[in-house]
């Protein structure tokens, strides 16, 4: 309980501190796309979603935390004559923690620039191999993908539209055993957010 307080204590103080504070829901668009070292396959990306909510705090300089939704993955052929087709599609939490700039912040509208690092917390894997589901590799992807993101918006009025890419970090393919695949989850996500405060 104290330390519930304590952290709504200093979320008021850092909007006080900061002189300027907004929260609201937010949903988007994402391409995303698996990139790997793998030999003889080209990656293609796939579509997806994300819903969830951010806050933001500061003027000029601002702080945008957010706790989203977001679906990732990306689409794995083999380059020959096996037609061998393997779909990745990995429902994640993410928590992007994001410093921006105003390049513009007038009344009715505002262009801005961001960019920080984001945890995404895997919650459920799908792969299919040639429209088939299984299990089979599920326990090669690790739950937790670390990621760099950049981009820029503009708010008009009480809405906020961000166009941001995604660089992945980390190795998220873990083969378990001698071999050294790598695999990186990158993508493209479009969000359009309203201000409720």
């Amino acid at each position: 309980m104290k330390k519930s307080i304590l952290l709504i204590a200093l979320v008021f103080l850092a909007g006080a501190t900061f002189a300027q504070f907004t929260v609201g829901p937010k949903v988007g668009f994402t391409m995303s796309k698996l990139k790997t070292n793998f030999e003889d396959v080209k990656e293609e990306a796939r579509s997806g979603f994300q819903f969830g909510a951010f806050a933001r705090f500061g003027k000029k300089i601002y702080i945008q935390p957010e706790l989203m939704f977001v679906t990732k993955g990306g689409i794995i052929k083999a380059d020959d004559a096996t037609a061998l087709e393997t779909k990745v599609k990995l429902s994640t939490m993410q928590i992007p923690a994001l410093v921006g700039f105003h390049l513009l912040n007038l009344k009715v509208v505002n262009l801005r620039v961001m960019g920080g690092p984001a945890l995404s917390f895997v919650t459920d894997k799908e792969i299919k191999i040639n429209n088939v589901s299984g299990t089979i590799g599920e326990k090669n992807l690790k739950d937790a993908i670390w990621s760099l993101q950049l981009g820029g918006g503009i708010d008009v009025l009480m809405f906020t539209l961000d166009v941001r890419y995604e660089w992945g970090l980390n190795n998220i393919y873990d083969p378990q055993g001698g071999t050294t695949y790598d695999m990186k989850s990158n993508l493209w996500n479009v969000s359009l957010g309203w201000k409720i405060l």
